[in-house]
């Protein structure tokens, strides 16, 4: 069985088509890995309780089963996920890049952001629509599981300089410049004493890889390319 090199995780309420579209078919000679999480997308699986944990080992046994490879993480959801996985699964996980990536994880502001989700979306809303177009109706039990998880903060403190250096891998902390938190975290992220390298993509909000995908797979590229790791898309892509 060929080993895959990219997994993609998307963060809360979205997909990874929806959130990696283009670079999984920009990525399509790499074998990129498009992973649903639990309660989201076209995962069978619904959400349950310490959702963080149960999220982590679904993917787990993903990249268990596929065999080791990059893992592509985007926001609140994805990242911490990724993050415990390498440092619970090293011969899982070669390299992150991580986005949407915002410190401190005040608890207060991530409980109230999660509320947000179910006051803009109410029922018959447009926003609910889609969303029970995404995830099916599930998607409002998908919150509930994840905001009463106990691991949650927990699990989004890890994403720290210390955690990261210690994981002894190559990250990418890949933030979009709209957002202040997001453009310092990538400073306070960063450090020359670890492979830890940031970038900030000018014109991007939450999800750079979806404000300006050419330019986020671009940066991915260059990255590996820097690494000694060259993907076979990023050589097609400037032939």
């Amino acid at each position: 069985m060929s080993v895959r090199r990219i997994y993609l995780l998307h963060g809360l309420m979205g997909t990874a088509y929806a959130h990696f579209g283009v670079q999984i078919r920009r990525w399509h000679d790499d074998g990129p890995v498009p992973v649903d999480l639990p309660g989201h997308g076209r995962c069978r699986l619904d959400a349950a309780p310490s959702y963080s944990e149960q999220a982590m080992q679904y993917v787990e046994r993903i990249l268990g089963r596929l065999g080791p490879g990059d893992v592509v993480a985007a926001s609140y959801l994805g990242g911490p996920i990724a993050v415990s996985l390498a440092a619970r699964r090293p011969d899982l996980v070669r390299s992150l890049v991580l986005c949407g990536t915002a410190l401190p994880p005040d608890p207060k502001y991530v409980y109230s952001a999660l509320r947000v989700f179910e006051k803009i979306a109410p029922p018959d809303s447009e926003l609910s629509a889609a969303y029970d177009n995404l995830h099916g109706t599930r998607w409002r039990q998908t919150l509930r599981h994840f905001a009463a998880d106990p691991g949650l903060v927990a699990a989004m403190s890890e994403v720290n300089t210390s955690r990261l250096a210690s994981l002894g891998l190559p990250v990418l902390i890949c933030n979009g410049d709209l957002k202040q938190v997001e453009r310092e975290s990538v400073e306070r992220l960063v450090s020359e004493e670890s492979d830890i390298e940031g970038r900030v993509v000018a014109g991007t909000g939450h999800l750079p890889s979806v404000d300006r995908p050419e330019r986020f797979a671009e940066i991915v590229e260059e990255w590996r390319a820097r690494s000694g790791r060259p993907m076979l898309a990023g050589r097609h892509a400037r032939s």
